[in-house]
């Protein structure tokens, strides 16, 4: 590994949103640049976001370059942006969100001092203008490092926002995300979990996580029209934990990310109104599919209520009657 990190960056017509990314990365430091591995994949875009990004490795070309490659969707840029990867560590940014650079230039500054598998750093939801909207802070200790699997916390839920994997952990586990769906992140955040063995949470508000971009995956307009990637990722996210055999917090994490998403889909599917295009057919095999996988689940769901006027148990009535309680 020749550099300290790289940074990969799933990009897919974001021609309005690049500058201010790559912008982000761009260090007054020399030397800390110079450490620096930014991988930008163009994963078919039709606008210039190719064209952008080419002209920051034109101008950095010891810390930028661009991998061109025919769509695949996010979790297809990862899994390039991985195996491409120079850098001891390896961290993923959306080409729609940007860095607070001082805070960058203090995360490299303090990578150097480390050997964790996982560093862990805040972030913040923020608006077009960059006006914060929420902060996110963890449970932990700083500028310590920490045992992972000795963590005691039933509330660590980590984003991919606020995680830098050491990359050779994540080569060796043979790390790879779902392709051709959405909302893979997830797996980022959880999967590799259980190869955690140290970590280490440091003082630095890095990652600026834009909400409320049009066509934003996590809008409602397209998070209710893609409810099968949900459930696709769904069954991935349970059958690598089956084949998982170690138990450990990392496995845990995991076990509570299943429960959780779960949760949404079944709520997407099976609540909300907004859900245009329903299928009877999908949502039996996702069920028939968790009854047979993890029945453990599958009761957990059954006691499932939704409150809105009175509290009502939507799974039940639906496995039972096949009646949706859409909103």
């Amino acid at each position: 590994m020749n550099k300290l990190l790289t940074i990969v960056i799933p990009t897919y017509n974001m021609q309005e949103y690049l500058h201010r990314c790559l912008d982000s990365l761009v260090l007054k430091d020399e030397q800390l640049m110079n450490q620096l591995e930014v991988l930008v994949i163009n994963d078919g875009s039709k606008d210039n976001s190719s064209a952008i990004a080419h002209e920051y490795e034109a101008k950095y070309p010891n810390t930028f370059r661009v991998i061109d490659k025919e769509n695949g969707n996010y979790g297809s840029c990862v899994n390039r942006g991985l195996k491409e990867a120079t850098g001891k560590y390896i961290k993923v940014l959306d080409a729609d969100d940007w860095f607070d650079t001082d805070e960058f230039a203090g995360l490299l500054t303090q990578m150097k001092n480390y050997e964790v598998d996982m560093f862990v750093t805040d972030y913040q939801h923020v608006d077009f203008n960059g006006k914060c909207l929420s902060k996110q802070k963890y449970p932990l200790p700083y500028n310590s490092v920490l045992q992972f699997q000795n963590i005691n916390s039933d509330a660590l839920y980590l984003a991919m926002h606020a995680i830098a994997y050491s990359t050779t952990m994540l080569k060796e586990m043979q790390y790879k995300q779902t392709e051709g769906i959405s909302y893979t992140d997830t797996e980022w955040a959880s999967y590799p979990l259980h190869k955690v063995r140290t970590m280490i949470y440091l003082h630095c508000d890095v990652y600026r996580y834009l909400l409320g971009r049009d066509g934003q995956t996590v809008s409602a307009s397209v998070s209710n029209k893609s409810a099968e990637h949900y459930v696709k990722l769904l069954k991935e996210m349970i059958s690598y934990a089956s084949a998982i055999t170690v138990e450990n917090y990392g496995k845990d994490r995991l076990e509570a990310q299943i429960a959780a998403m779960s949760g949404i889909v079944y709520r997407k599917f099976l609540v909300q109104q907004s859900i245009k295009d329903f299928s009877a057919t999908l949502m039996n095999d996702l069920d028939a599919f968790i009854k047979n996988n993890r029945p453990d689940v599958y009761a957990q769901l059954d006691l499932s209520v939704f409150k809105k006027w009175l509290p009502i148990h939507y799974i039940r009535i639906w496995r039972r009657c096949k009646i949706r309680i859409r909103l």
